[in-house]
């Protein structure tokens, strides 16, 4: 092999192994998992705190009636849910008031939060959800999430844990009926999950997310409550750092939760994973930089537009066999009962998808979410930023 055959291999290569490490480490943690939970589950059950779960909403999303009935059929014995909306004009509240109404067996109550107690408007209807909440443990939980019976008893299996002071959960998007909804549950399921499970396997960095967290109330108390996070955008993740500093430590429940994505756009799909792709420019700039070598198929089309060889051509067919087969084995794994293959035959879109965000994130520190347009500074500081109303988007 010469020096220019090298070239041609050998980015390929590394990123192929860079890769395979990530989804081996990923697959390993969730099918271990899945051996020592049923285990787990036959023991008796240890205490059980009174549950506040904690839904700041906005805006109908995607199966939102269902979602929110995943949540009257909860196996745990004392629990209320508290809903928050900025508006009440939300089209959300109407759903939100015929759930409750069908559900009088449930602790369950709507309360009007105020924007101005935040520059973050998610953590501003968690601040005001807090007061009214009564529960000594808090669930963080977006309205855009179906669980299964379970899931207040897997989060708590965790943070009862010694030492433990925070716990999220796997996410795993379903329900696609649009090109948009494909690529987006593709890149939750074959690069996001992946890439949080690894990085606590492998870098021993637990990432919070956001849309299903547990943390006791003096816990959060201690380490600063929810408004030493109320003026970043990473929220979750800057919480779990606040957790970790104060000694506690942040895990990562592997039982999946459904982020439902239907009826979603490509456009949105990109403006959503372009803001996440910022926030992860920001939080971990030498991480963020080196994301493309997670992907061997992307390396391997830049290789090929650099070099249209042969050889460049075999590797290119590698690097989409490998990628495509570790995308069909993360899904089946996340979700077994599921048709993954468009998913799997999406890969090669995925993949320019996430390129196109990975570019944009370079290009400015501008973010639009929940009808606010932001500059997002170190460790995702938000200041704000005018935006014409006709540009803003409802996104989450």
């Amino acid at each position: 092999m010469d020096w220019g055959d090298l070239a041609t291999v050998a980015p390929t290569a590394l990123s192929s192994i860079i890769y395979a490490t990530i989804q081996t480490s990923f697959l390993w943690r969730i099918a271990r998992h899945r051996l020592v939970a049923p285990v787990q589950a036959s023991r008796p059950c240890g205490a059980t705190p009174f549950v506040s779960i904690l839904k700041p909403v906005a805006g109908v999303d995607d199966g939102l009636a269902d979602n929110l009935e995943s949540f009257a059929r909860l196996d745990y014995p004392c629990y209320e849910i508290v809903f928050g909306v900025a508006s009440r004009e939300d089209r959300a509240v109407p759903v939100i008031q015929a759930f409750i109404a069908a559900h009088p067996e449930l602790k369950a109550r709507l309360c009007l939060t105020d924007p101005s107690e935040a520059l973050n408007p998610k953590v501003a209807q968690l601040l005001e959800l807090e007061r009214r909440a009564e529960g000594s443990v808090l669930v963080i939980s977006d309205a855009n999430v179906c669980v299964r019976p379970d899931y207040l008893r897997s989060l708590l299996s965790i943070l009862m844990r010694p030492g433990v002071g925070l716990v999220s959960s796997v996410v795993v998007g379903t329900g696609e009926r649009t090109l948009g909804a494909v690529v987006e549950n593709a890149q939750l399921g074959a690069f996001i999950a992946p890439g949080v499970v690894a990085a606590a396997e492998l870098a021993g960095r637990s990432i919070s997310v956001g849309k299903s967290m547990a943390m006791r109330r003096v816990d959060l108390a201690r380490v600063g409550g929810f408004e030493s996070v109320a003026h970043v955008l990473a929220e979750d993740d800057m919480l779990g750092q606040r957790f970790s500093a104060c000694g506690f430590v942040v895990d990562l429940c592997l039982d999946p939760i459904e982020n439902r994505n239907t009826s979603c756009s490509l456009t949105r799909m990109l403006d959503r994973h372009t803001r996440w792709a910022k926030m992860r420019r920001t939080l971990v700039p030498r991480c963020f930089a080196a994301e493309p070598f997670n992907s061997p198929l992307l390396i391997a089309w830049l290789t090929l537009l650099l070099s249209p060889t042969g050889l460049a051509l075999e590797m290119w067919l590698f690097a989409w066999t490998l990628q495509s087969l570790g995308t069909f084995l993360a899904l089946k794994m996340l979700r077994p009962a599921r048709s993954n293959l468009a998913l799997v035959a999406a890969e090669p879109l995925r993949t320019l998808c996430w390129f196109f965000c990975w570019l944009n994130a370079y290009s400015n520190r501008r973010v639009s979410w929940r009808g606010n347009a932001f500059h997002i500074g170190p460790g995702t500081a938000l200041v704000a930023a005018e935006e014409p109303s006709s540009l803003r988007s409802p996104a989450r």
